[in-house]
């Protein structure tokens, strides 16, 4: 397995193309997201509420940091902060 170096020779991980801040979803809204995640990255502990790829809903009781899976909506009941998703 080899690294991916940038030109300041910080290792990169090619999997992900960037990242952009989830919006909090309610009602039908949050089970009929079509975007795909390849992950969260949370910046503010607390609980996250979320839809995968498959239509399963599961909470994560005080994350933080990163979340993987294929995660397609983020519940407004989440009470995590500064949540991104990573594309």
């Amino acid at each position: 397995m080899s690294k991916l170096f940038n030109q300041q020779s910080y290792v990169e991980n090619g999997q992900f193309s960037g990242g952009t801040s989830v919006t909090l979803l309610s009602g039908n809204a949050f089970m009929t997201a079509s975007v795909v995640y390849g992950g969260l990255y949370v910046g503010q502990t607390g609980n996250v509420t979320l839809k995968t790829i498959d239509g399963s809903i599961l909470t994560f009781v005080s994350a933080s940091g990163f979340i993987p899976g294929l995660v397609t909506a983020v519940s407004s009941s989440t009470t995590a902060g500064s949540i991104i998703g990573l594309l």
